[in-house]
């Protein structure tokens, strides 16, 4: 009674800091670090696996903890497809104890990066929509703090996690149907998209000239891993503003992942460039202030027509440059 207790705590407990932690408006991946993160702590889990699946597709490993990015390389290029069909088609998740059922080991072998794992457990967190989201993990030295019967604490946290990711994806599509990019306050993607069609037209019209700034932000995955997701967003939003101040008022400016892309209209490269050198130099004053020394930045710019005659054309060769100048070293722009 005493451990049923305990282990009963323990899951309401989990379930209350992680309800707390996604009320903050975190997003889906943000959410599944934290998961990830007090697994380990809270029911010893050496490793768990995100498999993200989106039908029609192949499946992929989208965020993972406890193995090595070369392993996950291997996973991602050879998909557990019989392992996922199997736990879609049973309603409760799959627990499997090596110890005791051994014989099953060498079919799920290679989803393991430890020797002499101990427990295993598998589920599909149920979701509305058209993707999903598959959980793999498995501990070494036994699962912790769950009682007796481990299947129903980990089903009903991933019961709670599915209705997660379902409010979350609401929230997303609502996200996506605005031209806001939530995090930068700059504007999306989609929108960026939607003014540079119309600007090449003003251009066709006008036998004009345009730019496009491609920016990346180097390292910023590690910056997440090692001070969280929230310094990794305050970074993000300290370079949007900074590119704010400096672009005019009817210029571009969007924000896509580790990305952002500046319009330009009416402007050559060379001027945009010098933007981009001021821009460049606000921002690693401000890591340096922070001593921050992961990110950097790295920046490619195109024009229109005189780099090509379409937007893929004129987006390639600004990303091709990006690469380039990735490559000449940390805050170079071609």
């Amino acid at each position: 009674m005493e451990e049923y207790q305990k282990c009963e705590d323990l899951g309401y407990g989990f379930i209350k800091e992680l309800t707390e932690f996604v009320s903050q408006k975190t997003s889906t991946e943000q959410m599944l670090h934290f998961v990830n993160i007090a697994f380990e702590y809270t029911f010893g889990v050496t490793a768990i696996m995100f498999i993200y699946k989106k039908y029609g597709l192949e499946e992929k490993v989208e965020i993972s903890r406890g193995f090595s990015h070369a392993y996950v390389k291997k996973i991602n290029e050879n998909p557990p497809l019989s392992l996922l069909k199997n736990i879609a088609s049973i309603k409760k998740g799959l627990y499997i104890n090596f110890e005791e059922d051994k014989e099953k080991y060498a079919e799920y072998a290679y989803l393991f990066e430890h020797d002499n794992v101990s427990e295993f457990y598998a589920c599909e967190p149920k979701t509305a929509y058209t993707d999903s989201y598959y959980v793999t993990m498995y501990s070494v030295h036994g699962f912790k703090n769950c009682g007796s019967n481990k299947i129903e604490i980990f089903d009903t946290i991933f019961s709670v996690i599915a209705y997660i990711l379902n409010s979350n994806k609401c929230v997303q599509i609502m996200r996506d149907c605005s031209q806001i990019d939530y995090v930068s306050g700059l504007n999306n993607f989609k929108y960026f998209h939607e003014k540079l069609f119309q600007e090449m037209q003003k251009v066709n019209n006008t036998k004009g000239l345009l730019s496009v700034a491609l920016i990346s932000i180097n390292q910023l995955n590690k910056l997440n891993s090692v001070f969280g997701h929230g310094a990794g967003d305050k970074s993000i939003g300290m370079i949007a503003n900074i590119i704010k101040k400096n672009i005019r008022a009817f210029d571009i400016a969007s924000r896509y992942g580790n990305k952002f892309i500046i319009l330009f209209p009416n402007m050559d490269g060379a001027t945009a460039k010098d933007i981009l050198k001021t821009v460049f130099l606000e921002v690693e004053s401000c890591f340096g202030k922070e001593k921050q020394d992961i990110l950097s930045l790295n920046a490619g710019v195109s024009m229109f027509p005189s780099d090509g005659g379409n937007e893929r054309t004129v987006l390639d060769m600004a990303e091709g440059r990006r690469i380039e100048a990735r490559r000449q070293g940390k805050w170079t722009i071609l």
